[in-house]
């Protein structure tokens, strides 16, 4: 079955509903000249370099605190994308953050912010994933098999069992003189 009618005068119907009406079409209104969208609450704004780079050094030192770094201290080269991602979004949540802290949830007719709310909602989603990717979540540690507690309680355990084995082979060396010397004494008599 065709999708365009086989009667000429439908068909040309149906083509005419397909062509834009140019005297219907209207070109989209202009944005106000005092949008200031973008620089008040700064979700889509440019994040300056220092601020970045101080965000992405908060993010490698709390994976340093938490994950394995390689053997220079530095991050393994899949992750420093990542890094700078979640920093960028952690940049943005805190400029919409210091709008909502500003501004306040609701406007001044008492409605919500609905378009900054969901943009924040976005950016914490953007950030948890990145983070969550990072290692950095409880859950994506067990997950990645870095349980962070279970290891140091291993390490504890590691090191009483050493300092237990230490312990008890001095011991056994002392007890091994003094068999060496209570033989020696019997074999004189």
């Amino acid at each position: 079955m065709s999708p365009l009618s086989g009667d000429h005068g439908k068909r040309a119907k149906q083509l005419a509903n397909l062509r834009p009406n140019l005297a219907n079409l209207r070109p989209a209104p202009a944005a106000p000249a005092g949008n200031q969208r973008r620089r008040t609450h700064g979700a889509y704004a440019t994040i300056a370099l220092d601020r970045l780079a101080a965000r992405e050094a908060d993010v490698f030192a709390a994976l340093a605190a938490d994950a394995p770094l390689q053997e220079d201290g530095t991050l393994p080269p899949a992750d420093g994308a990542l890094v700078r991602l979640a920093a960028e979004a952690l940049c943005r949540l805190d400029s919409v953050g210091d709008y909502l802290a500003r501004r306040g949830i609701e406007d001044a007719d008492g409605e919500l912010r609905t378009s900054v709310l969901d943009v924040e909602a976005r950016l914490r989603r953007e950030a948890a994933d990145h983070l969550d990717a990072l290692g950095m979540s409880p859950r994506s540690r067990v997950r990645l098999g870095l349980d962070l507690v279970r290891a140091a309680t291993s390490a504890a355990e590691v090191e009483e069992s050493r300092a237990a084995r230490a312990r008890l082979d001095a011991r056994m060396a002392r007890l091994a003189a003094v068999d060496g010397s209570a033989e020696e004494a019997g074999d004189d008599g």
